[in-house]
């Protein structure tokens, strides 16, 4: 990935991709706000880019951060949210696990309609299409894909990480009290093998992780209670 390109209009980029996600019934609130989530992706790989000292292609993995979930718009809802249950049916993921390979024409036709070289278009789709290839289902990495999975996963940690359980119980009428339970038990999947690539990642998920921690036993606080004993 040495090609150096136009710099990416990475406003545009994310207008268009919002635009996408707010055309949608499900992907532009609560739970699965993917609006939310494209912009935590965008930030978390530059933070982890500023402790690599410029050492990536940071043009082609900011553009795939922004572009890389697009393709859930094309996915059809019907098959992922059924029920309470939704996104942990094997059925549910299935669909889910599409959206990678959904997203990659669409973000093709964004850039070329950006006027970016068809080399560059091909290495940000490679990030896009590969983002969720965690553990062993892929062997080689670059560092900028490398760079665009922690991202992925970073962006679900910490605060956000504690918000969106609360937003899934309300939407699939589920309690507060259930909620919090659900996120002190949930495994820390900062630590699970496999799953993040760069040792700048893994420290800065902890960080994260480590507030969420410290929400959780603030509001275990707020309702410990004879009546729940």
């Amino acid at each position: 990935m040495n090609r150096i390109d136009k710099k990416p209009d990475y406003r545009k980029l994310y207008k268009l991709v919002r635009s996408s996600f707010e055309k949608t019934e499900y992907f532009q609130h609560g739970p699965f706000d993917e609006t939310f989530y494209t912009l935590r992706v965008y930030e978390s790989a530059k933070e982890i880019m500023s402790k690599l000292k410029g050492k990536c292609n940071g043009q082609q993995v900011l553009a795939a951060a922004i572009l890389h979930d697009v393709g859930k718009t094309k996915m059809d809802t019907s098959k992922v949210f059924t029920a309470t249950d939704a996104l942990y049916s094997e059925f549910a993921r299935e669909e889910w696990c599409r959206h990678a390979k959904l997203s990659v024409p669409i973000a093709k036709n964004i850039l070329k309609n950006e006027g970016h070289s068809d080399e560059f278009i091909e290495e940000i789709c490679y990030l896009i299409e590969h983002h969720d290839w965690r553990g062993d289902r892929m062997i080689d990495r670059t560092l900028e894909l490398k760079i665009l999975q922690d991202a992925d996963l970073i962006a679900d940690c910490g605060i956000a990480d504690f918000i969106r359980p609360f937003m899934f119980g309300g939407k699939f009428k589920r309690s507060i009290i259930t909620s919090l339970k659900f996120i002190a038990d949930e495994t820390n999947r900062v630590d699970k093998k496999g799953m993040l690539n760069l040792e700048v990642s893994r420290m800065i998920a902890r960080k994260k992780m480590k507030l969420r921690k410290e929400l959780v036993c603030l509001m275990n606080k707020e309702i410990k209670s004879d009546l729940l004993s």
